[in-house]
């Protein structure tokens, strides 16, 4: 990337921060993780993007319910699939870049196996309770937007048809409202409809202020 720094001269935290992006499909949460990553770096600083479902054979799982469905898969053996995936994630790539100071975004994480499987009938406390053991946030930027304007991004803005397992648009109303009714402290929510640029700045906004905290704090160590 042009203008971009090498790994090398990029500076670490004392502390790793780590930010996760959420919101239903559709929300820009992919979009925006590229960007927040390419203005980290720009800022001086390392940044690891992960993504969930990752690419391993727990992730590949998943990505087969999106497209196939739930036949013959119970909704516990689907979270199972969830919390062992993200297992790997943390265990191979989260917490060694936390480790390291690095900045953390990841495009989903629990918060989003509490929306979307709550949202299909599963105790939103008990999903929790199992994703207890993962490192927590420092800060998680929630994408609001309407089922329908998710679905639209994806068939128009993508050009692609809507998956049977997670985009279909009456599933999706219910996982807005179970994203909705997440209170946690760390938690802010922006308008995921507000064009690409703007959303940018105020993604940068949040995240700004705490490596302003955690430069200041490697400083004075």
């Amino acid at each position: 990337m042009t203008g971009s720094k090498s790994v090398r001269d990029l500076q670490s935290l004392e502390k790793g921060v780590f930010v996760a992006l959420e919101g239903i499909d559709g929300a820009g949460k992919t979009t925006q993780a590229f960007l927040l990553k390419q203005r980290v770096e720009k800022e001086g600083f390392e940044a690891v993007c992960v993504k969930e479902p990752t690419s391993g054979p727990w992730g590949q799982k998943i990505k087969e319910i999106a497209q196939r469905g739930r036949k013959n898969i119970s909704l516990d053996e689907e979270l199972n699939y969830f919390i062992f995936d993200r297992e790997e994630d943390v265990r191979d790539n989260i917490t060694p870049a936390l480790n390291r100071g690095s900045v953390v975004i990841a495009d989903r994480y629990y918060y989003s196996n509490i929306a979307y499987q709550s949202a299909l009938g599963l105790d939103p406390k008990e999903i929790r309770l199992r994703n207890a053991k993962f490192p927590v946030p420092d800060l998680v930027i929630i994408f609001d937007i309407s089922p329908e304007l998710g679905r639209l991004r994806i068939t128009d803005g993508r050009s692609e048809q809507a998956n049977t397992g997670y985009e279909q648009l009456e599933y999706l109303a219910l996982v807005k409202k179970a994203y909705e009714a997440l209170c946690d402290s760390n938690i802010v929510r922006l308008d995921g409809a507000l064009d690409v640029q703007t959303l940018k700045e105020q993604v940068w906004q949040k995240v700004s202020a705490l490596l302003t905290r955690g430069a200041a704090q490697t400083v004075k160590e």
